[in-house]
């Protein structure tokens, strides 16, 4: 049996994706080069913009199409929000909500994945996404994900330690962790609380030349001890956070239901940066939210080039069905796109400041898919002069090519 799977959306969905296919490849298949070669087809779906949907249906319309024959399951989040949407593109298919996610091996034959199965050298990458979280209670107003994954779970502590030594022994150097609301991770096992610094703690008890990485964090999760664990970690843990703000303009923040205030926002990364002066922050942003004036947009504009990002992810606004954002009056599509090239071009600039601040500076690289560059603690992409081993590669950032960083190779860490 050759499978294929394909994964959209966020790092949440690309853990799951990749304990799917671990899962099917321990149980006997074989990975299939395209879809068009797949006996079976998995595709794990996103739906938090409307161009997230249009990718996913259409790629089960060319599957449909050109590989009939295909046994073909569709899961993710625009699965269990609309599958409806899923059956009229791909009327064959087999789909599984949220629930049923980590039974789809089973309807191959194959069990769940051993923690030494589920490694990311099955996809091609060197680093690892470890879903330690999932489900997010808050009630964001332009936000579908809580009416589709409502529930927080955390994942247990003793599982999370068995699939990091696992990928410790397999050499992976860079362990990402990952939750729709990463920063609420909290389990009480025995009668021991770990809350997510408890749990990093744990993890980099475990030996091995790997390091550790946050994905996106609230920024009211975003906690001191957080902050001491980085600078103290020795560069095991990255000094790099990505806080989602959305608007810097606390009016917008107000009708997006945020639960912070711009200030609360610059306080909590004026103490990162106390702690991590070298670290990296990133944010995402929305532009074009309905209701936000010229005014309000210039407003959160200029409070994100005083607060310097290093970069930002730049979305613009997509009405969700279900959601309150979706009844108000949206800014013309010329206003959208002005507002948000207004976002890129100053995450442009962002970007190259970053890159240019590493000129000269010794960075640490988790290697990219074919050893010619890496990222660094900070999230750069660095370019070197030869070949990157499978492990956590020191260099000296030497100069600039394309606005790239570029860089020497020393000895591996």
């Amino acid at each position: 049996m050759d499978i294929w799977v394909k994964t959209f959306g966020c790092r949440v969905n690309q853990a799951e994706g990749d304990a799917l296919k671990a899962a099917l490849l321990a149980g006997g298949a074989a990975s299939a080069t395209g879809f068009e070669d797949a006996d079976v087809c998995v595709v794990n779906t996103c739906t938090v913009t409307a161009e997230a949907d249009r990718e996913a249906l259409a790629l089960l319309r060319r599957v449909t199409r050109r590989n009939p024959a295909a046994r073909l399951v569709v899961t993710g989040c625009l699965a269990e929000r609309a599958p409806d949407l899923v059956r009229a593109a791909a009327p064959h298919a087999t789909v599984v909500g949220h629930a049923g996610k980590a039974s789809i091996p089973a309807l191959f034959g194959c069990a769940p994945a051993p923690a030494e199965a589920a490694l990311p050298a099955s996809n091609g990458r060197s680093r690892a996404f470890l879903k330690i979280q999932d489900g997010c209670n808050m009630a964001c107003a332009y936000c579908t994900i809580p009416s589709i994954r409502p529930t927080l779970v955390s994942l247990p502590v003793a599982e999370l330690l068995e699939k990091t030594r696992a990928y410790a022994a397999a050499g992976v150097p860079e362990i990402v962790l990952c939750g729709v609301r990463l920063g609420r991770y909290l389990r009480r096992d025995a009668g021991t609380r770990t809350d997510l610094a408890g749990l990093i703690e744990r993890l980099l008890e475990v030996p091995g030349n790997f390091r550790v990485r946050l994905s996106s964090l609230e920024v009211t999760d975003a906690t001191d001890r957080l902050f001491t664990l980085m600078r103290g970690a020795g560069g095991r843990l990255c000094p790099h956070l990505h806080l989602p703000l959305q608007s810097g303009c606390d009016a917008t923040l107000k009708r997006m239901k945020r639960w912070y205030t711009a200030d609360f926002y610059r306080r909590r990364a004026d103490a990162y940066r106390a702690a991590a002066p070298d670290g990296s922050l990133f944010a995402d942003v929305i532009a074009g939210f309905p209701e936000e004036t010229d005014a309000e947009h210039e407003e959160s504009l200029g409070f994100a080039r005083d607060l310097q990002f290093d970069g930002l992810h730049v979305f613009r606004y997509s009405p969700r069905p279900g959601t309150a954002a979706a009844r108000w009056k949206a800014p013309s599509e010329r206003v959208v796109s002005a507002r948000a090239q207004a976002w890129r071009t100053l995450d442009f600039e962002r970007r190259g400041a970053h890159a240019r601040r590493a000129v000269g500076r010794p960075r640490v690289l988790a290697p990219a898919l074919d050893g010619r560059e890496g990222v660094s603690e900070d999230f750069l992409t660095v370019r070197v002069d030869g070949v990157l081993g499978r492990g956590l590669t020191p260099v000296r950032v030497t100069g600039l090519a394309g606005g790239v960083p570029t860089g020497t190779a020393r000895t591996a860490v």
